[in-house]
């Protein structure tokens, strides 16, 4: 059954006639959130949990978003520091089959992704198919691995559903690998997390793009003693004001028609 909705796509992409335009995409961080109180600081920086998710979505709500290569995630006064939590080096997390046994001690976070994936040709909503993948982070000690799967599951009946599945082959372990880059954002110090989409994900099968709608994950509380010092994997540093920005920024791949653009959203919430 698989193979044959594949090949439906694959059909779709040579024989769909859609019309040549620009396309704009619309974006929006509408999760975000910690765990532990206070507003902490360099000197005295509180480890926490933390929230994190956004939406992409086309101007017009008929058609799924162009392909996203490029994000850098993170939030004002949120440092990450790979020493708060057990690692797990990326060789090993993106050899294919089961995470290994060593390496479940270094998963830091889950959540799920929602997909729409359809021929590059025909942006349409109506003739495209759900891809909802499983989430999980694990961290490498230099940023983190990112693990989607769609768990062998058919895809699910309509696009506000949550359940995993996809007629697309990302079952098993796919892996992004990112890392953490100190930045400021606000004016504040912070730690966005940096990553590129392979090719694989982002067009899984020839003439097919598998666009993001939305993601949503929640990183652990994870903490433990550096050198008699409690360390989070993620910490609050500070806050300006009241309000925390966090901030997502996104580029999109280069195609035969278009170059690739950056766009930025943000969402503040209460420090």
């Amino acid at each position: 059954m698989r193979k044959l909705l594949i090949a439906a796509l694959a059909v779709a992409a040579v024989f769909a006639m859609a019309s040549v335009a620009v396309a704009t995409n619309v974006y929006q961080v509408h999760k975000a959130g910690t765990t532990a109180k206070g507003k902490g600081s360099l000197a005295k920086p509180i480890p926490t949990g933390i929230t994190l998710g956004f939406q992409v979505g086309e101007s017009d709500p008929t058609k799924r978003g162009t392909v996203i290569e490029k994000y850098a995630i993170g939030a004002e006064g949120i440092v990450a520091n790979p020493k708060g939590a057990p690692s797990c080096p990326f060789d090993a997390l993106n050899d294919p089959g089961p995470v290994p046994a060593k390496c479940k001690p270094a998963l830091v976070g889950s959540g799920l992704v929602r997909n729409a994936a359809g021929a590059s040709t025909d942006q349409s909503l109506e003739h495209s198919s759900p891809c909802n993948l499983a989430l999980e982070l694990y961290n490498t000690g230099k940023g983190m691995v990112i693990h989607l799967d769609s768990q062998s599951k058919q895809p699910p009946k309509d696009f506000n559903s949550r359940e995993v599945g996809c007629l697309l082959p990302i079952d098993g372990r796919y892996s992004i690998n990112g890392s953490f880059k100190k930045t400021k954002i606000a004016g504040v110090t912070g730690s966005d997390f940096r990553f590129t989409v392979p090719e694989n994900l982002k067009h899984p099968a020839p003439g097919i793009d598998n666009s993001i709608r939305e993601s949503v994950n929640k990183i652990f509380l994870k903490k433990k003693k550096v050198k008699g010092k409690m360390v989070g994997f993620y910490s609050k540093v500070g806050c300006k004001g009241s309000k925390r920005t966090t901030r997502a920024t996104f580029t999109t791949e280069q195609t035969a028609t278009q170059a690739p653009q950056t766009f930025t959203a943000t969402k503040q919430t209460k420090c």
